[in-house]
């Protein structure tokens, strides 16, 4: 598996992502004032989230980008997943549209709005939802997966179109990392593992 640079659209994501958040947050803040009471309470905590949300970005930009050379992996979801993901970015448009409209709140929902849109983004992998680095596996927030935790990876090919490989790998009796790969990236992968001394076992053991 050849290794890339970090593609254009994560770091385009989370550089938006930081952005937007750190200015909601403001606008939040500023809205909280104008409002009081318990509105005005609600506005500031919600300033609060759009904090995390942009450091959560941050954190995850820095870590990508700290790894430098990746594998993309063509990684997808269940179905059922992404009916859930669908569900609570529905949730989230509307409450965004009748809080700028009828409630007359334009920066909670614009953080609704916002936060929907980054929901979409990471849940639908509409960007790239796994990376193979030197070191182990990262997800699009960030988070890693070392080699050194891992000791067993097993493969099984699962039912659907286009067709599809689920990753598992763990420690011990311990599920650390499962993943549904595109059937391109399965060789690579299982080469890669190979290599840093895991042992392949049959799915479901």
């Amino acid at each position: 598996m050849k290794a890339t640079a970090l593609p254009v659209s994560i770091v385009a994501f989370h550089v938006l992502a930081v952005g937007f958040f750190s200015a909601c947050a403001v606008w939040l803040v500023q809205e909280s004032q104008a409002l009081g009471g318990r509105r005005g309470m609600l506005a500031l905590a919600v300033a609060v989230a759009s904090c995390g949300q942009a450091l959560l970005s941050l954190v995850a930009l820095v870590s990508l980008l700290r790894a430098r050379s990746l594998v993309v992996l063509g990684s997808r979801a269940r179905v059922g997943t992404y009916l859930q993901v669908l569900a609570g970015m529905g949730l989230l448009t509307l409450l965004g549209v009748h809080l700028v409209y009828s409630e007359a709140r334009p920066a909670l929902g614009s953080f609704c709005l916002g936060l929907a849109v980054w929901l979409g983004a990471i849940g639908l992998h509409l960007v790239p939802g796994l990376f193979l680095s030197g070191e182990g596996f990262i997800d699009p927030l960030g988070r890693r997966t070392r080699f050194s935790e891992l000791e067993w990876f097993s493969l099984q090919k699962v039912d659907g179109e286009p067709p599809r490989t689920v990753l598992r790998a763990g420690r011990g009796e311990s599920l650390r990392l499962e993943a549904r790969l595109a059937h391109d990236a399965v060789d690579g992968v299982r080469g890669r593992l190979l290599k840093m001394g895991l042992s392949s076992r049959m799915p479901g053991r």
